[in-house]
């Protein structure tokens, strides 16, 4: 058994995720880098994510200079990158995705809200400094998140 230790990190929540490329992610999905950063959990075989990838693309979009990025996690596994990267090209998703094994990120996620993981999509968010301010899972409302973004 692995040590929660090896997961768990200020700056990135989740690890042993890669590239569309296959390569390893380094530093790319940290956290705390002075903006909010919306983590979504999903996979190709979800409705709703796909449902969901339009908004949350033209959310990361309008506020990827200022004050909030979106990074996505892709629950396919590494054997489906070029599946994920297909999916990605169709559903004109701008913001970054990673690949992750679903039995990994069930663990990070665990470390991280003290909940199991229950399905996709799920989503987190990081305020600025790194902290974990918020859960959901489901449809998102991007006026309510931008809403809470704005008062915090």
């Amino acid at each position: 058994m692995v040590s929660a230790q090896v997961f768990a990190s200020v700056n990135a929540p989740f690890r042993d995720l890669v590239n569309i490329d296959g390569t390893l992610v380094t530093s790319e999905a940290d956290i705390g880098n002075g903006k909010w950063q919306l983590v979504m959990i999903w996979s190709t075989d979800c409705h709703i994510c796909a449902a969901m990838k339009p908004t949350l693309s033209a959310f990361h979009d309008k506020h990827k200079e200022s004050d909030a990025q979106v990074y996505g996690i892709a629950l396919d596994g590494r054997q489906n990158i070029e599946l994920v990267e297909r999916y990605m090209i169709d559903h004109k998703v701008s913001f970054p995705t990673y690949i992750g094994e679903l039995g990994l990120i069930a663990v990070n996620f665990e470390i991280n809200t003290e909940t199991r993981f229950a399905g996709t999509p799920t989503y987190l968010l990081f305020n600025p400094t790194g902290e974990l301010v918020g859960m959901d899972v489901g449809m998102l409302s991007i006026d309510e998140l931008e809403a809470f973004i704005a008062r915090s």
